[in-house]
């Protein structure tokens, strides 16, 4: 993949356990793997990206810790030094996420293609809309297709978003749980082969989010 000229900065929303860090984590280390200069920002309060940088034997990006307030005055700096910039947000909303989302420009929003997922991923993009600014709906641990059909839930979910007016991803993160095991040891999802499942489930996401920013 070519790369871009210009920073790609792109902040994740989503309920808790809906995969933000993992998805953070996962395309980071495909930024870094083409050879782009990657940072998590770490303004998730449960600090899981942070305590997988200090587990990492030999972390290939950066990860800083931060508070949410404090993150729409680091982006600038973090543009002039990294190609890559993830922001991973708290599942709720604070005083400082309109500035994030704005100064982002790009924002993702994860969500399992359940009830309450979907119900919080509503939420966000009618905030994240009132940000002026159009997010992206990832669906994450879904249940795979059969005979290239999806599941009831995540068609039924995508009905849900799409008369909401969301702008969907295609395609679905099937193999997620394949991957925590992964971060628990300090590893990344670039650590698998390439035709692993799960790394081509985020390959497919990285490769959307680089074609969106252009």
């Amino acid at each position: 993949m070519t790369k871009s000229t210009s920073s790609i900065v792109l902040a994740l929303w989503g309920k808790g356990g809906s995969g933000k860090t993992s998805t953070a984590l996962a395309l980071a280390s495909l930024a870094t793997a083409e050879g782009r200069r990657a940072i998590v920002l770490d303004a998730d309060p449960q600090r899981s990206a942070s305590e997988w940088h200090a587990v990492s034997a030999n972390p290939p990006f950066a990860v800083h810790s931060t508070e949410v307030g404090a993150v729409a005055a680091l982006l600038d700096r973090a543009k002039t030094r990294y190609d890559v910039v993830l922001i991973d947000n708290p599942p709720a909303r604070y005083s400082g996420s309109t500035a994030i989302a704005q100064r982002a420009g790009m924002s993702l929003i994860c969500a399992r293609p359940f009830l309450f997922d979907i119900s919080l991923a509503l939420e966000w993009v009618h905030v994240l809309k009132n940000a002026h600014t159009t997010p992206l709906v990832a669906l994450t641990a879904a249940p795979p297709l059969r005979l290239d059909m999806e599941s009831p839930a995540v068609r039924i979910a995508r009905e849900r978003l799409k008369s909401a007016g969301a702008t969907l991803w295609r395609h679905q993160i099937t193999h997620r749980l394949a991957y925590p095991e992964l971060i628990h040891r300090g590893m990344t999802i670039a650590d698998l082969s390439a035709d692993a499942p799960a790394r081509t489930d985020y390959e497919r996401l990285w490769s959307a989010i680089c074609k969106w920013k252009r």
